[in-house]
């Protein structure tokens, strides 16, 4: 990994989202970068345009922000950089993607269920993009993540050979199961089916597949395999 997108709201969770991109550079040289992203004042004053930009944080936000730094210090390959975003838009998120080189976006839930619809837009058009994005769970513990369960979904064109491939050049886990997911499932019999492979096999990651959808301006993002408690890698399939 080269750069690292971590969407943040500098809640305790952010922390999390830091040692696993720390230990996702495997000792390589790395950036972080932690994006906190506004509205655009709605104002015609250029002085209250400017002074509604320099938002304070809070204590518990200063705290979290300096446990990051120390984080990144510590580690001696990462380095830290805080991007202020006001204001987002398709395009834009596309090209600060490219700009700053961002290999791996890692989201928290609670920015996932942040209540700011800026913040939830956000994480809309970050699902559009062709980058891999790491959900982490409520209840992750610090872990290396080694081994990974593909959730194959029924209309995938994502097969486990072209993962296989795929997986090795940019992440250090293996593929150890698969589970085909089918729409007319039974969701009580799919939970109970993975989870026992879950134990099975110790997985600790789980790996979804992605495609572009319309953004719409809802509160929260409903994904039903955080059922499961675990880290989840999803993937744009025109990746491969």
């Amino acid at each position: 990994m080269k750069n690292l997108l971590i969407p943040s709201t500098l809640e305790l969770d952010t922390i999390n989202a830091v040692k696993v991109a720390i230990q996702q550079s495997k000792g390589k040289s790395c950036t972080l970068f932690l994006a906190l992203v506004s509205e655009i004042p709605d104002t015609y004053s250029t002085a209250t345009f400017l002074r509604n930009m320099k938002s304070e944080l809070t204590a518990s936000q200063k705290n979290v922000l300096e446990y990051c730094r120390e984080l990144v210090t510590i580690s001696q390959n990462c380095s830290l950089k805080i991007h202020y975003q006001y204001g987002i838009s398709t395009p834009l998120v596309k090209n600060l993607i490219e700009h700053l080189g961002i290999d791996l976006t890692i989201l928290t839930p609670s920015y996932r269920n942040a209540e700011k619809r800026i913040h939830n837009q956000f994480v809309q058009i970050l699902s559009n993009c062709k980058n891999p994005i790491l959900h982490l769970s409520s209840n992750f513990e610090e872990q290396d993540l080694t081994k990974a369960m593909y959730l194959e979904q029924t209309k995938s064109r994502l097969q486990i050979e072209d993962l296989q491939e795929l997986i090795p050049a940019h992440f250090d886990f293996r593929i150890v199961s698969q589970a085909k997911i089918f729409n007319d499932q039974n969701p009580e019999d799919l939970e109970l089916l993975l989870n026992e492979a879950i134990t099975k096999n110790k997985i600790n990651l789980l790996i979804e597949t992605r495609k572009p959808k319309k953004i719409k301006l809802r509160k929260k993002n409903i994904n039903t395999t955080e059922d499961f408690g675990l880290p989840i890698l999803s993937l744009y399939e025109e990746i491969a």
